[in-house]
């Protein structure tokens, strides 16, 4: 927060208690959000954090709001991105891993936060300052992080360096110019991983569900980054999108050791 948002002048700002879950840490640009992250792993014995991905108001263009083929395409993508989502956290079950979203109530961000605090997942939320009015609450996100501008007032995407940052893999449901960044974000990680053969970032978009998730096979990047990085072949279940997680991250059920994936600062 800057002085003209807040009145008072402050460089770093907290609302935080380290010993209970649904508290919410502001982070100004400069805010240590590894050191709050990593001692949320290590408190709950989590070795890692899968992200999830996608569109928060996927709508069909051309047709107004309240047309019923609107609402009946809107209600159709509330289901089914559910059971996308449903199909990757139940295989995912059991391997100690903190599942990652937007954190605010809209689209995937909150459809995949409610599925995974459903089925016994810590959840961490990550918006910007601009969108802490929409952040889920404290009973939904166990962690969340409001990312303040790095200069000038806050924008969407201004938390975008935070997101990607914190997930070793991603899963994209359609998406838009949001998920685009993150996605764009990871590649440029991947390419200093890869380099310094580190393990990848993995990122996988579920085919058939629109948006950013069908593009990014044909985006450009590096093809040495996309091979190891993304499947080669289209996945278009939940449950595939967690087997290839599993399998390229080194995901073992109940795997308390230091020996698999990590937070990277």
């Amino acid at each position: 927060m800057n002085q003209h948002q807040n009145g008072h002048d402050h460089h770093h700002e907290e609302h935080h208690d380290s010993e209970r879950d649904g508290h919410e840490v502001t982070l100004a640009a400069r805010g240590d959000y590894g050191t709050v992250v990593t001692e949320f792993l290590h408190r709950h014995a989590l070795v890692g954090i899968v992200g999830f991905s996608g569109g928060a108001d996927d709508k069909l263009p051309g047709l107004p709001e309240g047309d019923p083929i609107q609402e009946e395409f809107k209600e159709f993508r509330k289901h089914l991105e559910e059971r996308i989502l449903r199909d990757a956290l139940g295989t995912l079950r059991g391997h100690h891993i903190a599942v990652l979203t937007g954190g605010t109530r809209f689209g995937v961000p909150n459809t995949a936060t409610r599925v995974a605090k459903e089925m016994g997942f810590k959840t961490i939320g990550v918006y910007p300052l601009t969108g802490r009015k929409y952040a889920l609450g404290g009973d939904l996100l166990d962690l969340g992080l409001c990312v303040e501008p790095l200069m000038g007032e806050s924008h969407w995407g201004d938390e975008c360096p935070v997101w990607v940052s914190l997930c070793q893999g991603v899963v994209v449901i359609g998406g838009g110019a949001g998920t685009l960044s993150e996605c764009a974000h990871i590649q440029k990680i991947n390419e200093g991983l890869v380099k310094y053969g580190r393990t990848p970032k993995i990122i996988v978009p579920i085919h058939g569900t629109g948006g950013v998730a069908d593009v990014l096979p044909h985006i450009w990047t590096k093809p040495e980054i996309k091979r190891v990085s993304m499947p080669s072949d289209r996945v278009h279940t939940g449950s595939e999108a967690a087997f290839l997680l599993m399998e390229r991250l080194g995901l073992h059920r109940h795997n308390h050791s230091e020996d698999g994936i990590h937070c990277h600062d």
